[in-house]
């Protein structure tokens, strides 16, 4: 399996390494028709004083009690696991021997939706999460730089898969911008640990 890692002129590594042919194309394709059934919502955020629609669909699958809240107004609960979902966990810990409770899926549909410049760093998640995000679907570009620093570019392949490591979110910023391009859909799910207690 191919994999690479990110190099910047403003730090020796970052630490971030892509695996762009994680999933084999007919093993892509069903999972991003499997995601497409998922329970997707329409979340709102507030920003400014002001609510507005989060720029993008999300859903969570996960165990029991690992409720996720972001920007102090977003509460998601998690739905079970499906199969796949399941399965692809496993995949994931399997590789990189990091492990996961919750999965958070986002949607970008258009290239207006997007998430601005943020790092994953929610107590639930605890102390220096390792996060693990799997691409389905159309190719969107995807920006990481050091906190202060200048971004690296590159896309997010069908099928690829690409490891945040412990310390990154400390370390770090990222997002995925939005775009001029006609685009179709896009589906990120991003892999995440949890420090709820277990049943």
């Amino acid at each position: 399996m191919q994999q690479l890692t990110l190099f910047s002129e403003s730090a020796p590594v970052i630490p971030v390494t892509y695996y762009p042919d994680f999933l084999g194309t007919e093993a892509a394709n069903s999972l991003y028709q499997h995601c497409l059934q998922l329970e997707w919502q329409q979340n709102q955020i507030r920003i400014a004083g002001k609510t507005m629609p989060v720029p993008r669909l999300e859903c969570i699958y996960g165990d029991y009690g690992c409720d996720y809240l972001y920007s102090k107004c977003v509460f998601l609960k998690p739905l079970t696991w499906t199969e796949q979902l399941s399965n692809l966990q496993d995949r994931i810990t399997a590789l990189t021997g990091y492990k996961f409770r919750i999965v958070i899926g986002n949607q970008y549909r258009t290239g207006t939706d997007s998430i601005g410049w943020h790092a994953d760093n929610e107590p639930s998640m605890g102390s220096n999460p390792a996060i693990a995000s799997v691409s389905l679907g159309s190719c969107r570009k995807f920006q990481i730089k050091p906190i202060g620093g200048r971004p690296t570019d590159f896309w997010l392949e069908h099928g690829s898969l690409l490891v945040m490591h412990p310390g990154c979110q400390s370390t770090h910023l990222h997002q995925v911008p939005k775009t001029n391009k006609v685009v179709s859909t896009r589906i990120n799910l991003t892999f995440r640990p949890h420090t709820a207690r277990s049943r």
